[in-house]
């Protein structure tokens, strides 16, 4: 019941937030928070998912080199989650893992005590402190 309840509630912040950017011409709110939701989703859908302590995460674990839709989900995370340095923010989601999003990991899994350290990897540990953070399953 309670994942319904989280699945129900980040579908409609997906609903507000695109609503939102849409009527303001973005000024209310940064792109990614309405690409995020389905860029997860998506990425579940490719490469799965399971619950942990929870929160629905993907279970790709992502590193240096990885690219795709996981990638691009994760970065909008980031940039939601206030990971990214603001002088990286310009063209941050580009769905490849360098050196940008290498370092924002790096700084988000620091920030949240990741178990494991902040190691630039992200695998079960890192995407739950994300997910947990911003609010999106």
């Amino acid at each position: 019941m309670a994942n319904k309840w989280a699945r129900t509630r980040a579908f409609w912040a997906g609903v507000v937030v695109a609503s939102t950017t849409a009527l303001l011409g973005g000024l209310a709110s940064s792109p990614a928070q309405a690409y995020w939701p389905q860029d997860l989703a998506t990425c579940k859908q490719a490469y799965g998912s399971e619950v942990y302590l929870a929160w629905d995460i993907p279970t790709v674990v992502l590193a240096k080199g990885s690219s795709g839709v996981c990638v691009r989900g994760l970065q909008d995370a980031l940039l939601e989650a206030g990971a990214v340095r603001a002088e990286d923010q310009p063209g941050f989601v580009d769905g490849s893992f360098g050196p940008k999003t290498y370092n924002a990991v790096v700084a988000f899994q620091r920030r949240a005590g990741v178990t494991g350290g902040a190691d630039g990897v992200v695998g079960r540990y890192t995407w739950h402190h994300l997910i947990a953070t911003v609010g999106f399953e």
